[in-house]
């Protein structure tokens, strides 16, 4: 064979292989993991018995043994989640409750709802969940299904809801985020509340939903900011590092230095205006209340009380661990 027809095929069929472990590395990575219930793990188990004047309908999953070893402990925990709540409804002297389900799933948890509704003088819906981790079989809490706390950022979702309809919310409701049915997807966090539980309304089973994507998780290491000279020792921390980190554009904060300003943009409009060496900031272009401290300029760094971040940008909860470093989680909406 000619020299160089050899070496056009030999590189024909180099080119050839290339492609093919790209389309595979390709496939491979956009590829979700098949989910053991697409295996026929579990099986739908019928209901249809009447307890003490209650008619029980519906159905429930429960795990095959194929499953492995863990699957008795994790039908167990159904099991028990079923009869919580037809304990529930016989306390409120239900005539009927009817069971379905969903299942949701990531690569790292499997979360099965399981809703009741209940027929009684006030027809309401109840809902419970049971979450664990797919290969181990561990069950698991919402803080360990999302892998960190977010209880604060819950807990502001709950409160933000309330204040913005008071009328159709309970003002004073104070129960934790963190023992509600939840179930988790690759883009969402649902915590699911059931009738009565947030509001008197009779449809008021409510979703709370939670875009992972909106959490910003980061750390600003102590030799990154500054305590305040003073007697309060106020952390003072640098403007524009934290408000990147919480998902904003380096073009989104402004600085005038004719003023000593740094201006905050939202959507291409001044949102909040702070100057420095001045004790207070602008809404919108309006003055509002002072803050802990006046801003301060050092290095071309604008530097912020740290109260700032959560009491004014919303920011929803920070963490100083034993060497100064603090560690802030946002929910960024």
């Amino acid at each position: 064979m000619p020299r160089l027809v050899k070496y056009t095929v030999t590189a024909v069929v180099c080119f050839l292989v290339m492609v093919i472990a790209v389309y595979a590395f390709e496939e491979a990575r956009v590829m979700p993991p098949v989910p053991a219930w697409q295996q026929d793990m579990y099986v739908a188990l019928a209901l249809n018995d009447r307890q003490q004047g209650l008619d029980i309908k519906g159905e429930i999953p429960v795990l095959q043994e194929d499953f492995g070893p863990a699957y008795a402990y994790i039908n167990d925990e159904i099991i028990a989640a079923k009869n919580s709540l037809v304990e529930s409804t016989r306390r409120i002297r239900a005539r009927s409750i009817t069971f379905e389900y969903e299942i949701f799933y990531t690569a790292d948890v499997v979360s099965i709802v399981i809703m009741a509704d209940t027929r009684a003088v006030t027809n309401r819906t109840s809902v419970t969940s049971v979450n664990f981790n797919p290969q181990t079989g561990e069950l698991l809490s919402l803080t360990d299904a999302m892998g960190m706390d977010i209880t604060p950022i819950a807990e502001g979702k709950i409160a933000d809801m309330i204040r913005r309809d008071p009328a159709t919310y309970y003002a004073a409701f104070t129960a934790s985020p963190t023992g509600q049915a939840f179930y988790l997807t690759h883009e969402y966090l649902v915590l699911l509340f059931a009738a009565f539980q947030l509001s008197s309304a009779p449809d008021s089973a409510r979703l709370i939903t939670i875009v992972l994507e909106k959490i910003k998780v980061f750390t600003v290491y102590y030799e990154d900011y500054r305590i305040s000279q003073d007697r309060y020792e106020i952390k003072m921390m640098p403007l524009r590092q934290i408000l990147t980190s919480m998902g904003y554009q380096y073009e989104d904060i402004v600085w005038n230095p004719s003023c000593m300003e740094a201006i905050i943009m939202r959507d291409g409009h001044a949102m909040i205006t702070l100057t420095a060496g001045e004790n207070n900031f602008q809404i919108n272009g309006v003055m509002q209340r002072s803050l802990e401290a006046a801003p301060e300029l050092k290095n071309h760094t604008m530097y912020v009380p740290i109260s700032f971040f959560d009491q004014i940008m919303g920011l929803t909860a920070y963490n100083v661990d034993d060497y100064g470093n603090i560690t802030f989680m946002a929910y960024v909406g």
